[in-house]
C-alpha cells in the first residue's frame, strides 16, 4: 500500500467512523476531513497525532465540534500541537495566537491536575470501607 505514503487529502465524510483508533500513519496527509461522523470523545484526536504533515482539520457536524462549539479549535490544539506543528486550520478557519495560547494553559493546568489527582478516586474508597470488618 505505498499509495498510501504519498496521499495529501482524505474526505472521510459521513462514514460513520465513531473512533479514531484504526487511522494508519500517512506520512503526506495535510488535510483530513471528519465532517458528519458521529465522533464524539476528545480523546479521539489522540489517534491523529500521527498525522504529522497535517495543515487541515475538518470535524464540522461531529458531536464533539457541535458540543464544544468555539472550544472545539482548543480541543484540537491541545491534542495536536505537538505532533502537528504545520496545522493550521480546524474546520476551515484559521485558529489565532489567543487561542493556541489558551490551549496551551489549559493543557498545562489538566496536565497539573492529573499530577495532583490521588491515586485511588475512581471509587476505591467505599470498596475497602466495608471489607476491613468482615475479616474480623
Amino acid at each position: 500500500m505505498d499509495f498510501l505514503d504519498k496521499l495529501s487529502v482524505l474526505n472521510l465524510n459521513a462514514n460513520k467512523l465513531e473512533s479514531l483508533e484504526s487511522m494508519p500513519k500517512l506520512g503526506a496527509l495535510t488535510e483530513l476531513v471528519l465532517d458528519g461522523n458521529p465522533i464524539a470523545n476528545a480523546k479521539e484526536l489522540l489517534h491523529l497525532q500521527k498525522l504529522t504533515k497535517l495543515v487541515s482539520l475538518s470535524m464540522a457536524g461531529c458531536p464533539l465540534a457541535e458540543e464544544k462549539g468555539d472550544e472545539f479549535k482548543k480541543e484540537v490544539l491541545i491534542a495536536l500541537m505537538d505532533s502537528c506543528p504545520n496545522l493550521i486550520k480546524i474546520n476551515g478557519e484559521p485558529y489565532t495566537p489567543e487561542d493556541l495560547a489558551e490551549a496551551k494553559t489549559l493543557r498545562d493546568e489538566r496536565i497539573e491536575a492529573e499530577k495532583n489527582k490521588p491515586p485511588a478516586e475512581e471509587g476505591a474508597e467505599g470498596e475497602g470501607e466495608g471489607e476491613e470488618p468482615a475479616d474480623e
